[in-house]
């Protein structure tokens, strides 16, 4: 089943990009979906079985003020969540100066928790799977680093926290695409966009993955929000993916966010917790037992439900990995041997605020654009203008 929706966003808190869109969401919900590329909606539609045209339902959606003051704290300095907290080696001082920076920009307030190196984990703290230290020494610190995360969302009693690794980048209009992303999740968790929750993303989710490099839909619940005519995401033949994900998002048009009940992710670049999915994690990741690496494992905590796992994601994801330029290892503490950068970039992310600093510390309105639209991947209903 899929419910379709149009960004929502408006214009991000710097005002550079103004979304051309109805003043109401209309939406769909259909199954037996073709894959194929697509351009428009209008294609879409026309590549359908008269089965699938048949099960379409057709809806309109206004936004009201109670639905707005749900999302209201979105637009707050942790994105809605109680906490965002940022994994970092403190001997990298360098992530940590250009995190603050990025974040100072945009608005956001990060706590800072510390990485930790995989020689001081000793072997009796590790759980079941790990006592002959199976994984890289890198990894068993990465792993211990996230835990720390993880059990100081419990030891605080904070409601929810974003995690997000140190090398991370975001498009300068987050919280807008947080408040698109929120209607998806609240689908999802069957309540309503007006439903009064605890949070803006609707209650009962244990993981809201917002940062990865891989992920499919779930096998067993397939539903789907997608919201189309999104400005901030790039034509579908010019994003960094594997073949599963362009598959996946081949299936709707050009400029389509996805947001799905996770079905294999990988990479931990942001995700965030409930104080019960932190629970759940400590336990099945620490207390019990450490089956692989931590992304690993995570994800299949997520996909094998043993505890009624909730875990929610979007493709394109909201987050990615900013590479600096520099020489090799530069970019990964884990990987010593990774290659250099030439040129700093940051995949599938069009407005980048690491790639944007120096426009905003100097208030220009010139952003640099990732994805540039061009006459074959631009489309009528979702231009993107520049503002003074």
């Amino acid at each position: 089943m899929v419910v379709w929706g149009t960004a929502i966003a408006g214009i991000a808190p710097m005002k550079i990009v103004t979304l051309l869109f109805a003043s109401c969401i209309s939406f769909l919900v259909l199954s037996n979906i073709n894959t194929g590329s697509f351009n428009s909606v209008e294609s879409w539609k026309a590549k359908q079985t008269p089965q699938a045209e048949a099960r379409v339902q057709w809806g309109t959606q206004h936004a009201s003020m109670q639905s707005k003051s749900q999302l209201r704290d979105i637009k707050n300095d942790t994105l809605g969540f109680e906490k965002v907290l940022v994994i970092n080696l403190p001997e990298r001082t360098d992530k940590r100066d250009a995190l603050v920076l990025a974040s100072s920009l945009t608005n956001m307030t990060f706590t800072f928790i510390d990485g930790v190196k995989g020689e001081v984990v000793t072997n009796n703290s590790l759980p079941w799977g790990q006592q002959e230290r199976k994984m890289k020494t890198p990894m068993l610190g990465s792993w211990r680093a996230h835990m720390n995360t993880i059990r100081a969302i419990v030891e605080n009693g904070w409601s929810s926290a974003l995690i997000i690794e140190d090398d991370v980048d975001w498009d300068i209009n987050l919280k807008s695409q947080l408040s698109d992303f929120a209607h998806g999740s609240r689908f999802l968790q069957n309540q309503t966009i007006d439903a009064k929750t605890h949070s803006p993303y609707g209650d009962g989710w244990d993981i809201l993955w917002l940062g990865h490099c891989h992920d499919t839909i779930d096998k067993i619940d397939t539903r789907t929000y997608v919201i189309q005519n999104d400005p901030t995401v790039p034509a579908n033949e010019r994003l960094t993916l594997g073949n599963k994900d362009h598959d996946l998002l081949n299936r709707w048009p050009d400029h389509s966010r996805v947001v799905h009940v996770v079905g294999a992710p990988i990479c931990t670049f942001a995700y965030a917790l409930s104080y019960r999915g932190a629970q759940k994690i400590l336990y099945a990741l620490s207390v019990k037992e450490l089956r692989g690496l931590f992304d690993n494992a995570l994800s299949w905590w997520c996909t094998d439900h043993s505890q009624n796992a909730r875990c929610l994601s979007a493709h394109p994801a909201y987050f990615s990995q900013h590479k600096v330029r520099g020489k090799a290892g530069k970019n990964s503490d884990n990987n010593p041997s990774a290659k250099g950068v030439e040129k700093a970039n940051t995949a599938n992310i069009r407005y980048s605020t690491r790639l944007n600093l120096e426009q905003l510390l100097t208030g220009s309105t010139d952003y640099l654009d990732s994805y540039p639209r061009t006459e074959e991947y631009a489309t009528n209903d979702a231009e993107v203008h520049k503002v003074s």
